[in-house]
Parts: structure tokens; C-alpha cells; sequence
């Protein structure tokens, strides 16, 4: 009988596999790049190992992308298969169960599977970290931190694990605005975890959703901190990028974008959501970004037919709008308003619903429509939250809100939401502050309306 660094028993069968698992299981909470290779190590150790394969199903489908179904229904053979061979504990069958429920388009009820683990095993980091995931992506964010609610208190400090769960649980907390509770938490993650880029992730979105940019820069660092990180580590980056934004340092978010945002040009979804919403950002401040789109526009065009996950495909939308392929766009919006109608997913559904308008209003706004713009993103802005993401990242689509809103002339309707934006953010927005100032400065009507659609909005550096 062997147990995890949790103390749950698992059925490995040798010590090889065991310490493997353990490997994997840090690896995972740290965001770590080595987690494949662990994960493999681990397979490589007992490949009857059931739970191993339903993980890897389960990490393969977060990834989002339509060619990865196949390997993720494949590891749910082999783990039902491994499952007959040697008998599994009923927690490592309910994460199969869950990566079966994922695969059969009902992922809510496989985060839930995952949560009710949880019940009888609260210091399960996998189930945990997992079902953290799954409602991220779902945008359930009142879920995510019900969740954490119940269970992060109980992870004393001599838990090997406790740091990268109050990583989980900042972020989680942040994310329903609970800004002063989510800093403690975060910053308590970092100092019991140094390798916890998700718990200095979670800090670093307090500060930009208060309007700390200085504090941000300041505690972001050089990047030492999250060098063993995967992917997250660009959108760490991306953070220190929109701080400097925030200070009006447009060379230096150029330089950030160029070598470490996109350093490795992949067409991993998160990546290009990096890119494509800070050169939007970068565009409505008046910045030149020079032929960037296209080599995002590139990677999009592979992936307009996914439709895994509507904040992906935005943000493909979006990247292939910046290069003035329209076509592509349309064909993602398109697919969008058929999935809102027909998906058998009913996550899928209310996603596309809200994530059809977004992406008919951002062609609107790419196209010079902009009071369509502005009609089509007002009307999915109180439901954009169901596409995932983060709030710092769909802010992205409040900016295009706010710019369809001024170019139009809807300066009163503007106005309102710049100064509900600027309060939100404790006084301090560079975004908020310079379109107000734009709008007091500017005569009111249709003149106002062509003049603005003509202009820059912000001043670039």
C-alpha cells in the first residue's frame, strides 16, 4: 500500500512509480514545465498506474484543442483498462469518472465529481488543482472558491503542498473581488512555496484590478521566480506588460512582447490570448505594433474550427481581425451563434451566446461600425464572465466597450463607465483617466464622434 505527498493512498505498484506521482503532483501545483516529463516517468514506472492515465486525459483537454479529444478519450481506455487489472481506490475512480464526464460534454459535472473527492479526502492537491481548472475555464468563479472556501483553511503549514493550495485560494478569491483577502493569501502561497507562480499570478491580479502598477512591477521581480514555469511564465510576463502599459512605457511593453511574450511563437490558446489582447490594448492607445498581428494571425487560422473553448476562440477572433482577416473571424462568430443554438454542451451553449456578440462587435469595431460595436459588446457584457478567463484578461473586451462607446459618441454612456472603472481601481487608471480627460476636452455630437474615430485616444511613448 502506498500513499501521495497528500497522504491519500494510491495504487502504484512499485516506490519508483510512487515518487514519480509525488514529482507529478508538485510539478502540476507549481505550473512547472517538467509536469510531462514526471507525468511519463511515472507511466514509464507502472503503466497500470489508473489514475496517472485519467490525469493525463484530464491535463491533455484543459489544453483546448480538437486534436487532443482523441488522446484524452484514449487514456480514458487505458485507465478504464489499468482499472481491471488492479483494483483502484474509489477517489482514483472518481477521477475517472470525471475525465469521462469532461469527454461526454459536461464538464461542470466533471468538476463536481472532482469537488465531491474533496468531501472525503479535503487534502487531495490533485482533485483540488484540477477542479481549480475546470471552473477557471468555466468561468465559475463562485464555484472556484466555494470550493477552496471549504477546504484551504485546513492545510496547516507543515503540508508540503499548503502554499501552492493558498496560491489556488487567492486567486480564487480575487476573482469574486475579495482583493485585501486574496493579497494575504497570495502572498503567504509565495512564502511557503517560492516555486508557486500561480499563488504570485494571483497577487499580481490584485494589484492590476486596484491599480497598484508600481507595486506589480515591483513584485513581479526579474522573473526568477517563475523560471520553472510553463506557459504561465508569458502570461506572468504579460502582467508586468500591462503595469507598464499602465505607466505609459510603450517601448517597454514592445520589448516585453517581442522577447518574452511571444519569444516562443506558439499556438497554445493562452499564449495567443497574451498577445492578441496587449496589442489591442497597445492599438487603442494609438501605438504603432507594426507587423505583430500577422504572426499571431498565423497561428489563429489554425485554429478557427476548435470551438473547445469560447475565450479561445475570441482571442483567435481577435488575432485574426488585427491582420485583416475578416473571413476567419466570421467563420469563428458563425460558429459561435450555431453552437449558442445546437452544442450539446449546456456550458457550451451559454458560452457561445454571449461569446457570438463579442465577436460579431469586435468585427464591428475592426469594420468602423462603431455604434454596432458598441451595441453588440454592451449586450454581452454582463455575461462575458461565462467564457472563462480571468477578469484581467476579458477586460480586454470592456476596453472595446468603452472605445466603441467614444468613437460613436456615446460620451455620457462612456463617461459613466470610465469613472465606475477609475473608482473600481482605487483612483489610479491610466486607461480611465486619459479618455475622460479626452471626452471633457473634445465639443459633444457627430463631430466629436468623426473627430475621435479619426484620432488616437491615448498619447503613445
Amino acid at each position: 500500500m502506498y500513499h501521495d505527498l497528500s497522504g491519500d493512498r494510491i495504487s502504484v505498484a512499485n516506490d519508483s512509480a510512487r515518487l514519480a506521482w509525488n514529482d507529478t503532483l508538485e510539478a502540476l501545483l507549481a505550473h512547472a514545465a517538467a509536469t510531462p516529463e514526471h507525468l511519463a516517468r511515472t507511466l514509464e514506472a507502472d503503466p497500470a498506474f489508473a489514475l496517472a492515465h485519467a490525469a493525463k486525459g484530464l491535463m491533455l483537454l484543459s489544453l483546448a484543442r480538437a486534436e487532443l479529444l482523441g488522446p484524452a478519450r484514449d487514456c480514458l481506455s487505458k485507465a478504464r483498462q489499468a482499472a481491471t487489472l488492479r483494483p483502484v481506490t474509489r477517489r482514483e475512480q472518481m477521477v475517472i469518472e470525471a475525465l469521462a464526464l469532461w469527454l461526454d460534454e459536461a464538464p461542470s459535472k466533471a468538476a463536481l465529481r472532482l469537488e465531491s473527492i474533496l468531501a472525503a479526502h479535503p487534502f487531495d492537491v490533485l482533485a483540488l488543482k484540477l477542479s481549480h481548472g475546470l471552473r477557471f475555464m468555466l468561468g465559475d468563479q463562485a464555484e472556484m472558491l466555494a470550493s477552496l472556501h471549504r477546504v484551504a483553511p485546513g492545510f496547516g503549514e507543515s503540508h508540503p503542498l499548503a502554499g501552492y493550495v493558498n496560491g489556488c485560494y487567492a486567486f480564487a478569491l480575487e476573482e469574486q473581488g475579495f482583493y485585501a483577502e486574496a493579497e494575504r493569501a497570495g502572498r503567504r502561497a509565495v512564502s511557503l512555496s517560492p516555486r508557486d507562480a500561480w499563488g504570485r499570478h494571483a497577487v499580481a491580479h490584485v494589484l492590476e484590478m486596484t491599480g497598484r502598477a508600481e507595486e506589480g512591477i515591483a513584485w513581479l521581480g526579474d522573473g526568477r521566480n517563475w523560471a520553472h514555469a510553463n506557459n504561465l511564465r508569458f502570461h506572468i510576463v504579460w502582467h508586468l506588460a500591462l503595469f507598464r502599459l499602465e505607466r505609459g512605457e510603450t517601448s517597454e511593453v514592445l520589448r516585453l512582447y517581442d522577447e518574452e511574450i511571444r519569444a516562443e511563437p506558439t499556438d497554445d490558446y493562452r499564449d495567443i490570448a497574451n498577445g492578441a489582447s496587449l496589442l489591442a490594448r497597445l492599438d487603442y492607445a494609438g501605438v504603432d505594433v507594426g507587423n505583430r498581428w500577422e504572426e499571431l494571425a498565423a497561428k489563429a487560422e489554425g485554429r478557427v474550427h476548435d470551438r473547445r473553448l469560447v475565450f479561445a476562440d475570441l482571442h483567435y477572433a481577435l488575432s485574426l481581425l488585427g491582420a485583416g482577416r475578416h473571413d476567419g473571424a466570421e467563420t469563428i462568430a458563425r460558429d459561435l451563434v450555431e453552437d449558442a443554438h445546437g452544442h450539446s454542451s449546456g456550458e457550451r451553449r451559454e458560452a457561445a451566446r454571449n461569446g457570438a456578440l463579442a465577436a460579431f462587435g469586435l468585427i464591428a469595431f475592426r469594420e468602423g461600425d462603431y455604434a454596432e460595436a458598441a451595441r453588440l459588446l454592451g449586450a454581452a457584457r454582463n455575461g462575458l464572465v461565462a467564457i472563462g478567463g480571468s477578469h484581467a484578461q476579458r477586460d480586454l473586451f470592456e476596453q472595446a466597450y468603452i472605445e466603441s462607446l467614444i468613437r460613436a459618441g456615446c460620451d455620457d454612456r462612456a463617461a459613466m463607465i470610465l469613472r465606475e472603472r477609475l473608482a473600481r481601481r482605487g483612483g489610479s487608471n491610466l486607461f480611465a483617466a486619459r479618455r475622460l480627460a479626452q471626452l471633457r476636452g473634445r465639443p459633444s455630437g457627430r463631430l466629436a464622434a468623426l473627430a475621435v474615430a479619426a484620432t488616437p485616444l491615448a498619447i503613445a511613448h
